[in-house]
Parts: structure tokens; C-alpha cells; sequence
């Protein structure tokens, strides 16, 4: 059994690769899925901030439910991550997170090195501070100074390819048995849908299915999600790999 650990900038940004969690699960695999950012400014205009944390907390763990898969919540304000004391607070909280779970595998925003960034700042910081925490965790000079156990070694990395950004995966991970699961999901994110339709004038759920049969459709099978494997020394994929 290998241990996958996804960072994701913000609650919703596991549906991207919900279907593959679900399968690894199935597969005998751990999972785990660690939100970043609390929803601090995430739609909802007409409610508190507070408010509006607690409803993508309660959003995020319906979703992940459905998933299965267990959960990290980082509980950084959305409004200070970019900022510089909001991402060495970040970056705490993810060097922590990567020493509990000691992952075989992580799965990330596109970021370093791939030459390719999707369309929120959000997701670009969300790759970066993982991939740079994922080498100080696993050397023991960083980590027992704080009481932590070192990674057993520096995992190697999938990049999910999210909504919204024309990407090309060099793999494909099957999902045509967890689409409907994955829809399922996303329909928890009653604010987001919301959200979106108003801002983007997009569908949330129906562009979810739109990319899962478009990426099928790339690799012959009715619904699949897309990855981009780290091209870095020392992260090429070995052993926890994703199933096609």
C-alpha cells in the first residue's frame, strides 16, 4: 500500500483528480488531501467571513466524504497567502503535514518545473510551497529541530490538470466507473456552484464532466483525468505510480 498526499490550494480543488483518489482508495491505497487556503473569500458576499470559513469547511468534508479519502485542513486566510508572512505560514503547516503523512506520492497544482500555470495565484503557490517543503521534510536538519520524524525520502510528484487551463497530460488515469461519485462531490459545493455561474458564467458540474469525457477521449475510454509527471531529478515516478 503507498501513501498519496494532494495539496490543493482551495476546497473544490480535489475534484480534479477525485476519480483517481477514488480509485487508489479501491486500489488498497492511503489518501490523503490537505486544503491549503479556508475559504475566507470564497463567494458568498453576503455572509460573514467566518461564516463563510465554516461553510467551506462543512462543504470540503461532504465532498471528501463522498471521496473517501482523509483530510487536511491547513486554515490559511485566502486574503494572506500571497502575502509574504502568509506563505511562511504556510509553508509551516505544510513541512508539518508532509513529515505526519510521509507520502510515497504527491499530487500537486501545475507548477516547478513544468513551464505550464493555470489561472489562479492561488494554485501556482499551492505547487511551488509543497514541491520546495517536500526536500527540507525528508532531510532530518530541518525536521527534528521541530520535533518532527523526517519523510523516509523525497516523493516524486504528479501535476493534476485543472478546469480551466488547456493542458496536455502525459498520463491518464481511467475514471469512466467514478464519474458519477465525482459529480456527486462537486454537487456539495452548493456555494461554489452558485459562485461560479454568477462570476464566470460557467456550470461547475457540467464543465467537471465536459473535461473528464474530453481527457477519456484523448486515451480511448469515456471519462478520465489528466497528469503531468515532474520531469525534476529525484521526483520521476518509481513504484507509486497512478493506474491508467
Amino acid at each position: 500500500m503507498a501513501t498519496y498526499l494532494a495539496f490543493v490550494a482551495h476546497r473544490d480543488d480535489e475534484l480534479n483528480i477525485a476519480g483517481t483518489l477514488m480509485r487508489l482508495i479501491d486500489d488498497g491505497h492511503r489518501c490523503v488531501v490537505a486544503c491549503i487556503t479556508n475559504g475566507s473569500r470564497g463567494g458568498l458576499a453576503d455572509r460573514t467571513e467566518d461564516e463563510r470559513k465554516r461553510i467551506a469547511h462543512s462543504e470540503f468534508d461532504a465532498s471528501t466524504a463522498i471521496i473517501g479519502c482523509e483530510t487536511r485542513w491547513l486554515d490559511i486566510n485566502e486574503h494572506d497567502f500571497p502575502s509574504p508572512e502568509g506563505q511562511t505560514e504556510a509553508r509551516g503547516r505544510i513541512f508539518r503535514t508532509l513529515c505526519e503523512v510521509d507520502p510515497d506520492c504527491l499530487i500537486l497544482h501545475p507548477g516547478p518545473p513544468l513551464t505550464q500555470y493555470d489561472y489562479h495565484e492561488h494554485h501556482w503557490l499551492a505547487a511551488r510551497l509543497p514541491y520546495a517543503e517536500s526536500y527540507s521534510a525528508s532531510n532530518p536538519n530541518y525536521a527534528r529541530p521541530l520535533g518532527l520524524t523526517p519523510m523516509s525520502a523525497v516523493p516524486p510528484i504528479y501535476h493534476m490538470c485543472p478546469i480551466g487551463t488547456p493542458m496536455v497530460p502525459d498520463r491518464y488515469v481511467n475514471i469512466t466507473d467514478y464519474l458519477e461519485r465525482k459529480l456527486a462531490a462537486a454537487n456539495c459545493y452548493e456555494s461554489q456552484v452558485a459562485f461560479l455561474a454568477e462570476h464566470d458564467k460557467v456550470n461547475f458540474i457540467e464543465v467537471h464532466r465536459a473535461q473528464s469525457i474530453v481527457y477519456g477521449s484523448y486515451c480511448g475510454v469515456p471519462a478520465a483525468e489528466g497528469f503531468n509527471t515532474s520531469p525534476a531529478w529525484n521526483r520521476l515516478v518509481a513504484e507509486a505510480g497512478l493506474p491508467e
